[in-house]
């Protein structure tokens, strides 16, 4: 036991020592740190490097030679351990293994008919599990039974992770490989199953996250009870996404994430019980200091709350035992102690946005409640103060900017952190010891956050609550830091918020915003919709945008148990979240070839979403359920109607684009297509739709003299398109197949592709390559694809 204390004693000593030596200096080593991963971690890119070589010439000339390396050292440290890291993080399992025995470790989730699970092989190694549940019975019997440290067998497949398969897509391979995860396992069966007899603390308490999260479901519904997991256990997945949606486009979302307020309020809550139960102050903050930990394992660990706890245990043991606290010093030597244990939380949007608004209202908290002491206004400024600072990751990350979010965060930020997450604890405390009168304040707590949650969908629709700038170039997102933070020099210097510096960030705001109309480059990208086709075509300058389909998932329908809680959507989550990234706010001409699900399927959500100047229609004698209901939608949102028929053209600039189908008597659907010439980047293009040999046969006939440089291949490179004759006249060099990835339809033929490479044509096809892009000047222009 003397050991123990003398060991503890020397530790202490040490953290002591070395807290004082960096007192006002830790900001400086956290920025090395971070600098460590972030050289390696972006293999060397120039950027990094020349900012990695300017920073260290700063330490060189601001501070002592024993500081700068200190901050050298720490660099070397954390860019070795990241390469030591990262070389190790590689599977051990064979991809042929189909037989695993692994044990239930963290994000358990039944979602309709799906059960996911993080799972951990008996050689240590983390999978992502899925398996289809078969049956209600079998769903409810997994809902009861499966659970945290559960060992099971599983029969099935490995699967790779899919990485992003169009322009700044979200990368889920990557996402999990930062988690050190390189397969799903797709498991067919699930046998001999059964809990670990040994106990630990960790396990216990991620049983009582998991029933306190079971237990929320049972008396709140939908979304309401999501919005009190969330602000508890951190636990968001039951919220719609339709709330998810508008918290985000509207800057709302980081409410739903347990935050540094969320964490100071509970343990506010927690020291001042303790002190009227008649417990001594360095007694309360001991217990304190024992129990955050514990809180942040049942509040899922995510960066934010780590960030929050591990300095609220910094400051209780300064203020215990060290008498000396500097709050910038906490933040920098949490930030260090996180990276230790893990590098890639460097790359986490959580980890970014809670480091850098906490670091600048920290920096600023001083000034700011010295000029500004009104509660309302310094509410404003706090508001502000972090709305501004999260700009540029927010803009990197969502591409968007809301101009109600600093309004908005005025009422929602108190609402919820003195209202709302007060109420929650306190409906969960009496749903566990009075449950009647939990039940009452349930009622109350449900019609509240209901409230709010209409106000925020409600508000999301207006046209003007946000705007859309497009995923920013690291060199604009370095010069919004720059000038966000020379403002923020000058307001704390000339005691003013508004003064001529804000004009540095508003100028890259305008420039950000105005980038597309200056780029003398134009594109088109072939999407990855799946079994679909959604072509985007920008003119140089950004004279048009275009979009040629819109994709389109066919939903069959399900038992009510299997239904998920979100059904996935081309247009809301591929087209959109594209659109958004490339900055588009208005679609000159959506142009629909004909009424199939998978080339009109994601036009409503469209049309909802995104400003329409035109929608184009094929000449037919009759048009599909689908087209018509797309013509009421587009009446409603006041979109004018194209007929477009052979001979029909438009021009922008020197561009033109001719119309050669449909006549409007055509007798299928597929034949009914519209099918578009023109010249792009010095090339001639032929967009097909998805006609057929007959519908290629009357085009030939009637333009006998028509080349082709890059042909839209139709109909997915079915059998019954891409005809000899056809090829034969257009002399394609070029061909683009928009296909799903493992179609049923295996698509596309064999016979086509033979065509194909008998004439040595240049394929490119969406399953393989994902999106497909051309990027053209005047008269060139260059091929590229998503996956390599």
């Amino acid at each position: 036991m003397n050991t123990l204390q003398h060991f503890f004693q020397l530790l202490v000593n040490v953290m002591k020592r070395y807290w004082d030596y960096v007192q006002g200096k830790a900001f400086y080593i956290a920025i090395s740190a971070i600098a460590g991963i972030i050289v390696p971690y972006t293999t060397f890119h120039w950027l990094s490097i020349f900012l990695f070589v300017t920073y260290f010439a700063y330490l060189l000339f601001r501070f002592s030679l024993p500081h700068f390396l200190h901050c050298l050292l720490v660099f070397f440290f954390f860019f070795a351990q990241f390469l030591v890291i990262d070389h190790t993080n590689k599977t051990n399992l064979p991809d042929t293994t189909n037989t695993i025995v692994a044990t239930v470790v963290g994000e358990l989730d039944i979602n309709g008919d799906k059960l996911s699970a993080i799972v951990k092989t008996s050689s240590n190694e983390k999978v992502l599990l899925t398996y289809i549940l078969k049956t209600e019975e079998e769903k409810i019997r997994f809902s009861d039974n499966y659970q945290f440290d559960m060992v099971c067998t599983y029969t099935g497949k490995l699967k790779e992770p899919e990485v992003a398969r169009n322009p700044n897509a979200f990368n889920y391979k990557h996402y999990l490989y930062t988690q050190k995860i390189h397969w799903i396992f797709e498991a067919q069966n699930i046998q001999n199953c059964s809990v670990k007899d040994t106990w630990s603390f960790k396990k216990s308490l991620l049983h009582v996250r998991q029933n306190g999260i079971e237990h929320i479901d049972t008396y709140f519904k939908g979304s309401n009870a999501g919005i009190v997991q969330a602000l508890i256990y951190g636990e968001r997945g039951d919220i719609s996404d339709e709330v998810v949606d508008s918290y985000q486009s509207l800057g709302l979302i980081h409410l739903l994430a347990i935050s540094g307020l969320h964490v100071s309020l509970m343990t506010g809550m927690f020291y001042f019980l303790c002190i009227r139960v008649g417990i001594t102050r360095e007694t309360s903050g001991t217990v304190l200091i024992c129990v955050l930990p514990l809180y942040a394992i049942l509040a899922g660990g995510s960066p934010s709350v780590v960030r929050s706890v591990i300095m609220s245990i910094l400051v209780l043991a300064s203020i215990l035992w060290w008498k000396k606290i500097n709050i910038l010093d906490v933040i920098s030597l949490t930030c260090i102690g996180m990276l230790i244990v893990n590098p890639y939380f460097v790359v986490n949007i959580g980890f970014q946005l809670s480091f850098v608004v906490s670091f600048a209202l920290i920096v600023s908290s001083g000034f700011i409640f010295r000029q500004y002491k009104h509660a309302f206004t310094s509410l404003f400024v706090v508001s502000y103060l972090s709305q501004l600072s999260s700009l540029p990751i927010l803009l990197f990350h969502f591409y968007e900017f809301s101009f109600v979010s600093l309004p908005l965060n005025m009422v929602y930020v108190p609402l919820y952190s003195f209202v709302i997450l007060p109420l929650a604890l306190l409906t969960v405390f009496f749903l566990l010891f009075l449950e009647p009168l939990g039940e009452l304040l349930v009622s109350i707590l449900s019609v509240l956050i209901e409230t709010v949650n209409q106000i925020a969908v409600f508000v999301s629709t207006w046209s003007l609550a946000e705007v859309t700038l497009g995923k920013p170039h690291l060199v604009i997102v370095i010069l919004y830091v720059i000038s966000i933070f020379c403002y923020l020099y000058q307001w704390e210097k000339q005691k003013r918020i508004l003064n001529w510096s804000l004009l540095a960030p508003f100028v890259i705001f305008i420039f950000h915003y105005c980038s597309p109309y200056l780029d003398p480059y134009g594109e088109v990208t072939v999407l990855d919709v799946g079994q679909g086709d959604a072509i985007y075509v920008e003119l140089p300058f950004r004279k048009a945008v275009y979009l040629i389909d819109t994709g389109g998932t066919i939903q069959f329908e399900k038992e009510q148990w299997r239904e998920r809680r979100s059904q996935y959507s081309t247009g809301k989550d591929i087209i959109l979240p594209f659109l958004a990234s490339k900055g588009v706010r208005k679609i000159d001409r959506l142009i629909i070839t004909h009424g199939d699900q998978d080339h009109i399927g994601g036009a409503k959500e469209l049309l909802e979403k995104m400003k329409v100047i035109k929608i184009m229609l094929g000449k037919t004698n009759k048009y599909s359920v689908l087209e018509r209901e797309l013509g009421k939608v587009a009446k409603g949102f006041g979109v004018d109607i194209e007929v477009a028929k052979r001979g029909g053209s438009w021009k922008e600039g020197e561009t033109s684009f001719l119309v050669l189908s449909p006549k409007g008597n055509e007798g299928s659907e597929n034949e009914n297509s519209i099918v578009i010439y023109t010249m792009l980047g010095g090339v001639s293009w032929l967009f097909t739709g998805d006609i057929e040999k007959d519908g290629e046969r009357d085009i030939i006939n009637t333009y006998p003299n028509i080349k082709v440089d890059v042909l839209k291949v139709g109909h997915h490179g079915s059998k019954t398109s891409s005809t000899d004759p056809f090829l034969q006249t257009l002399n394609p060099k070029v061909g683009l197949i928009p296909v799903g990835k493992n179609n049923r339809f295996n698509h596309p033929h064999p016979d086509v592709i033979e065509r194909f490479n008998s004439r040595k044509m240049k394929i490119y096809r969406t399953d393989l390559q994902g999106a497909i892009q051309f990027r053209f000047s005047k008269k060139s222009g260059t091929f590229l694809t998503t996956i390599p």
